[in-house]
């Protein structure tokens, strides 16, 4: 649900955020916390410009209209996305079984403009070996071929291994969240300022702080992609897949491969920014697509942009595709 706020109440909500703010530093949430391992670094409530200008390069239309967003309870978002060691441990299954679950889903999703089948998208027989479909299996490499369902399913076993603090659960990040998460209180394309983009795969910037389609192949190593036929790349040819977590610079909160290496679900039904100012907003009440956040090691430079949305059908997975925790205030529904 998305609350609207009263414009003669916006300055009281202001002043209780910076109060709030100043006195974050000395409770207990400003504490990193950890659950089998996983790291997670705390957010303090705050307010943000949500979206894009239109003139920020690789602006795309579903990031306007910008909106004012107050979160007003602070919350924690994992340090790196889920990897396969922990998908295994929580969920008691490998990568291996997710890309033979990919392959057996009949279902069509709109991908290039056109329906088909995730394995038809990526040239897959639907009886070819799944090993096929991987990179390599390492307990620090992102999971991916995760829908949004199992993604969902993985917090739950949290919340069921470790009783949260009252009033939290671990969760998706709403997609607001996400986003004032990877800026970390900045306001420029990406946190470490704005983006040049000089071609599609070709954002020089990126270097210090995303795996995306550009540099993806730079020093890779292992099982992976070819990347030879992929246009206007920074660094032509090469082979490329997914990286180990935390292999560039973290934002000013910590967090790393908030931009690039594999996208992350959200908890929120794609649709479109409400504009105005509103609190703590969760996304439309229905919908038949969640949002994707971050972009990937095989996505082009625009995706690699705080404001960057993208979305896909729940039961969706992908090579690309992955997730990480939030420990936040408990969602009404």
């Amino acid at each position: 649900m998305t609350i609207a706020l009263l414009p003669n109440r916006r300055h009281l909500l202001a002043s209780a955020l910076v109060s709030g703010a100043a006195s974050f530093a000395r409770s207990s949430c400003a504490t990193a916390r950890s659950i089998l391992g996983l790291r997670l670094q705390p957010i303090p409530a705050g307010s943000f410009l949500m979206g894009s200008p239109e003139t920020e390069s690789g602006h795309r239309p579903d990031e306007s209209p910008r909106t004012r967003v107050s979160l007003t309870r602070p919350f924690w978002l994992s340090q790196f996305e889920v990897t396969q060691g922990l998908w295994r441990t929580v969920m008691e299954s490998t990568i291996l079984y997710q890309a033979k679950l990919m392959l057996a889903d009949d279902a069509l999703y709109m991908l290039g403009g056109t329906e088909r089948t995730i394995r038809d998208r990526l040239g897959f027989d639907k009886d070819i070996d799944p090993e096929r479909a991987i990179g390599d299996i390492r307990d620090d490499l992102p999971m991916y071929w995760v829908n949004w369902v199992e993604a969902a399913e993985f917090c739950r076993r949290l919340n069921d291994h470790s009783a949260p603090p009252k009033g939290y659960v671990y969760r998706l990040p709403t997609e607001a969240e996400w986003e004032y998460a990877c800026r970390a209180g900045t306001t420029g394309a990406t946190y470490i300022g704005d983006l040049q983009i000089l071609s599609e795969r070709d954002a020089p910037a990126l270097d210090a702080i995303a795996w995306y389609a550009g540099n993806s192949s730079v020093g890779f190593t292992g099982k992976g992609w070819p990347t030879d036929d992929w246009a206007g790349k920074q660094y032509p040819g090469g082979m490329a897949g997914p990286r180990a977590v935390g292999g560039k610079a973290p934002n000013r909160w910590g967090l790393y491969d908030m931009l690039g290496n594999v996208n992350e679900w959200c908890h929120d039904w794609y649709g479109a920014l409400p504009g105005g100012s509103v609190s703590n907003p969760t996304g439309p009440a229905s919908g038949n697509a969640r949002v994707i956040r971050g972009g990937s090691w095989f996505n082009p430079a625009h995706s690699a942009r705080a404001a960057d949305r993208d979305w896909s059908k729940p039961g969706r997975r992908f090579w690309g595709l992955g997730f990480r925790v939030a420990l936040a205030p408990r969602l009404d529904g």
